[in-house]
């Protein structure tokens, strides 16, 4: 309103046309101009001002904003990175150089460029047409040196009309995304590699398993070392080589090759090196090339015959003892052997050691059964100690021999459970391996039974002493009833052919004449001391012949009464006048089969014991009877008697029931025991039971020929004619 009054006001002024009305009106019009514009320009500042005040504003918080940015802004003159018209404080940490000293040096980009980086960058940016936006990676030299990776986005910034205003540039660090992407990188590698080390691991667990499956599937380790050899070549390895220990000597007992291994038609040896041989002794296992060693260097020769990349020789080892060694060769390209490699055929050594550990503890477990079986049935008897005197081991022969039961003395300190064993051990001849011509002792132990004899020696080794006794009680008395029966059988001899001798030289005398009276009863002596001497000397014969089993015996039926009867006549006609000899046998006795001869010899002997142990006379009765489908031939007699503790003992070889002829009995021993012998090998039996109160019964029994025609006596160790 104000300005169409100042136009009008103008236009007054050029219609006047006095000069003092041209100079009033203008005066009129300005002092109406200065009322209007005045105010007008009062109002104008005031909003300059305030709008002035609204841009410091905004500016401050644009920078506010833009300082406030996790990157650098940089703004330019369109076209020329030389010139800044605004960085932001960020650039300091980022490259360690000011605001100020980006605005105050012009050309510091170009400098702050890798050296890399400086060319591509800069044809980028040069190549950018007409504001093209740009995009791209590179590096920055910070002031400390750093290699600062830098993202740059860069646009144009332009007014309403299209004219471009300036280059807005943001830097944004991207250290911490490279390092992120590098770690993520690192992480997808480490990650891979586990996988592969996973894959690799569950393959070694795949591979120990499998063979430890195939070593404990069977008792035969060979087999089962071929079989693991295969799955070594098959995983780990170009050629698997096993070798063992045989009697002290290292030999070649597996040898296994990949399908590939043998294309130069090289192939280890028959025999194991000396390197593996030291491997085997030593127990040091060893890999080649050495853990460490990065250099290839030239083929390996560990194997005879074999040029290997790497090798692996672990020994095998139970409880110390070397066993063997496994060998392993990788012969291709592939890597060398690492620790890892190492501890797994480490791993698969201890399983093969250990299983041919349990194969030879098999095989012991075995003959030791197979001793214990012996050991049961061997007729010595066998005591173990161990290096402590304990007993460990106490046969059933022992415990026959001493009557000690076995359950009384194992674990137990011998010199506590065995009586007299203290004294004893001090005696017995202990060597340190076992000896057929060893010097043993004959030493009396107590028992249960009395006092027995043993024959006893001992064998010393790493684990004890084992003894070994028989019991020698029997022998020892057949030898002391031996040298009483020489010593009778010379007495018995001696007095015959003592009187035959002086007989015959009281004849041959003829210093003196003697009648027909006294020469008769000189040859009477002669005859009766030959007859004597004549079953003496039969006897002993006839021993000897039932010992050597060549006595032959003829069976045929006999009248048992009959022969009764004929034995009991001719025994009358020398039997002394205090004892009287009776005879009694029912009528219709069975016939008897046996051999005539030797069952009068039987009864004879018998008879002629009767009235021999009867000194003082008395009534001698032979009795014969059935009984239980046997002919029993009885011989009674009121004599000295047979003790209880010699019942048992009169039918053995050399034994006396009088062996000091205190009684005056004589005799050689042999006769009840050739009535045994005799009597057994017609199938028959003997016995002897006291008769009453004074003298014994001696009972024999005979199968009758009825029972022998439905088969043939029991012949024992003799050859029987019938």
């Amino acid at each position: 309103m104000s300005l169409v009054l100042i136009a009008a006001g103008s236009v007054l002024f050029v219609l006047l046309d006095q000069r003092n009305e041209r100079i009033a009106a203008a005066a009129g019009l300005f002092a109406g101009a200065a009322l209007v514009l005045i105010p007008l320009a009062i109002q104008g500042r005031r909003r300059e001002q305030e709008q002035r005040a609204e841009i410091d504003r905004a500016e401050a918080r644009y920078r506010a904003l833009l300082d406030g940015l996790p990157l650098v802004t940089w703004l330019t003159d369109s076209g020329d990175r030389s010139s800044s018209l605004y960085v932001s404080p960020s650039i300091g940490d980022l490259t360690g150089y000011s605001p100020a000293e980006w605005m105050e040096e012009p050309g510091l980009f170009a400098k702050l460029l890798h050296p890399e980086d400086r060319a591509r960058v800069l044809a980028e940016l040069e190549g950018a047409v007409n504001g093209t936006p740009v995009r791209m990676d590179y590096r920055l030299l910070a002031r400390d040196g750093r290699a600062v990776w830098v993202r740059d986005e860069t646009v144009t910034v332009r007014d309403p009309a299209g004219e471009a205003l300036y280059t807005q540039t943001f830097l944004r660090d991207l250290g911490e995304l490279r390092r992120s992407e590098d770690q993520r990188e690192r992480l997808q590698v480490a990650e891979r590699a586990a996988a592969e080390e996973v894959a690799e691991r569950q393959s070694r667990l795949d591979l120990v398993r499998r063979a430890g499956q195939e070593l404990s599937s069977t008792l035969d380790p060979r087999a089962a070392l071929s079989r693991v050899a295969d799955l070594v070549v098959r995983d780990l390895a170009d050629w698997c080589v096993i070798d063992l220990m045989d009697e002290g000597d290292l030999k070649r007992a597996v040898v296994a090759r990949a399908e590939a291994a043998e294309v130069d038609g090289r192939r280890p040896g028959d025999k194991p090196s000396s390197e593996i041989g030291a491997v085997a002794e030593t127990g040091e296992a060893r890999i080649l090339p050495a853990l460490g060693d990065g250099a290839d260097g030239e083929p390996v020769r560990f194997l005879d015959g074999l040029a290997a990349r790497s090798v692996i020789c672990v020994p095998l080892q139970a409880r110390k003892q070397p066993l063997g060694a496994v060998t392993i060769a990788r012969t291709g390209r592939g890597a060398k052997y690492d620790a890892d490699d190492f501890a797994l055929a480490q791993d698969l050594a201890v399983r093969i050691g250990l299983v041919l550990d349990r194969g030879r503890l098999h095989n012991e477990v075995e003959e030791r059964a197979d001793a214990a079986r012996v050991l049961e049935h061997v007729g010595d008897g066998i005591l173990l100690l161990d290096r402590n005197g304990v007993i460990r081991l106490w046969n059933p022969a022992a415990e026959a021999i001493t009557g000690i039961d076995a359950k009384s003395v194992l674990g137990r300190s011998a010199a506590e459970a065995i009586p007299g064993w203290q004294n004893a051990a001090d005696q017995v001849p202990v060597l340190g391996s076992p000896d057929p011509g060893h010097e043993e002792i004959t030493i009396p132990i107590d028992t249960g039974r009395g006092e027995r004899w043993i024959s006893i020696s001992g064998v010393g080794f790493f684990g004890g002493t084992v003894y070994a006794f028989r019991d020698l009680t029997d022998v020892r008395r057949l030898e002391e009833i031996k040298a009483d029966f020489i010593a009778t059988a010379s007495h018995e001899l001696r007095t015959p052919l003592a009187a035959i001798y002086g007989a015959a030289q009281t004849l041959m005398r003829h210093d003196f004449a003697l009648d027909e009276g006294g020469r008769e009863r000189f040859v009477s002596l002669i005859a009766d001391e030959s007859e004597r001497l004549g079953r003496i000397v039969n006897e002993i014969l006839l021993a000897n012949q039932l010992d050597a089993g060549r006595l032959d015996m003829e069976f045929e039926p006999f009248d048992p009464a009959d022969l009764a009867e004929r034995v009991v006549e001719a025994t009358r006609a020398y039997a002394p006048p205090s004892v009287t000899l009776t005879y009694s046998a029912p009528e219709g006795l069975p016939p008897v089969s046996a051999d005539l001869d030797m069952a009068r010899q039987v009864l004879v002997n018998l008879v002629e014991n009767a009235i021999k142990y009867s000194p003082d006379g008395g009534h001698v009765e032979v009795e014969v009877d059935e009984h239980d489908g046997n002919v029993r031939f009885a011989v009674r007699d009121e004599g000295l008697g047979i003790a209880p503790d010699d019942q048992d003992r009169i039918f053995e070889k050399f034994y006396r029931a009088d062996p000091q002829m205190v009684r005056g009995v004589g005799g050689t021993g042999l006769g009840l025991y050739i009535c045994k012998e005799l009597v057994s090998r017609m199938g028959g039996t003997i016995w002897v039971e006291p008769n009453s109160d004074t003298g014994s019964a001696f009972f024999f029994e005979l199968q009758t020929a009825d029972v022998l025609a439905h088969g043939n006596p029991e012949p024992g160790r003799l050859h029987f004619k019938h």
